[in-house]
């Protein structure tokens, strides 16, 4: 079922940066997922906004299919290169909205959405994962959230003003209702939640590198300004630690709800 069409996402141009630079889930957040949800090798993962398969990776070991969805090409393509030089060939990867599955992609015993689910017509969705799921499936929506936080950070701080200098529309999307809200009003039941805590070390080409991979600081819209940003990026970061190396706080999130 390899099926990587031109549908143009908003993360088209970023896989490079997002496959290098954005963190990965912690073990201890897949293992949590497996135990919670009982899986043991049997039946077929849908992964929602699946990007480069950061989350799709790490979860393929529970099941003997998975699938992975998402708008952008650029994405599925470096997910597919990764299967092919690791020899793997019971992932598939499919182009298409999470507000387009229907029946034809079959059941499934698990569905997952790995910081993604904010950017879907949710209440969608939600009930087309509900109708693809097997009875006592189990959907997981898990994140790590921006690696700007809070913005608590004096490091966070520079970095979010270099930002607003070059990227003056970049404004932090606004979620609107909880994802745990719209569950409870969903026909989903047995909700689950919790937080993981860690941290992380970041040198100033990560912090960059991380930046490119938003859909908001795409180097693409930069053009020939990308080294003057890199600089002021370089040059006020420095200027707070010589080192360049800074501790970014980690948050891995999960819900699990139950059909």
């Amino acid at each position: 079922m390899k099926q990587i069409l031109k549908t143009h996402g908003l993360f088209d141009g970023a896989a490079y940066y997002y496959l290098k630079y954005r963190g990965q889930y912690s073990e201890q957040l897949i293992q949590t997922l497996a135990k919670k949800c009982n899986l043991d090798g049997k039946g077929r993962l849908l992964d929602l906004g699946c990007g480069t398969g950061k989350l799709t990776f790490p979860m393929a070991k529970y099941f003997q299919e998975t699938i992975g969805l998402d708008v952008s090409t650029d994405m599925l393509q470096s997910a597919q290169s990764q299967c092919e030089l690791l020899d793997i060939e019971n992932m598939k990867w499919v182009n298409m909205p999470s507000e387009s599955v229907d029946a034809k992609l079959g059941t499934f015993r698990m569905i997952t959405s790995g910081d993604a689910f904010h950017w879907m017509d949710r209440e969608r969705v939600l009930k087309l994962s509900y109708d693809r799921l097997e009875s006592g499936g189990a959907l997981a929506l898990v994140g790590q959230g921006h690696m700007l936080g809070d913005r608590s950070l004096d490091w966070q701080q520079s970095v979010q003003r270099v930002i607003d200098n070059w990227f003056p529309n970049a404004g932090q999307r606004k979620i609107g209702v909880r994802h745990e809200q719209l569950l409870a009003q969903s026909s989903f039941h047995s909700l689950l939640s919790d937080q993981i805590h860690s941290v992380r070390h970041r040198d100033i080409p990560s912090i960059i590198g991380y930046l490119y991979s938003t859909s908001a600081c795409r180097k693409e819209f930069l053009g020939k300004d990308a080294p003057n940003f890199e600089k002021e990026m370089y040059d006020q970061l420095k200027s707070l630690n010589s080192s360049g190396i800074f501790t970014e706080p980690v948050t891995d999130y999960y819900i699990i709800a139950f059909k």
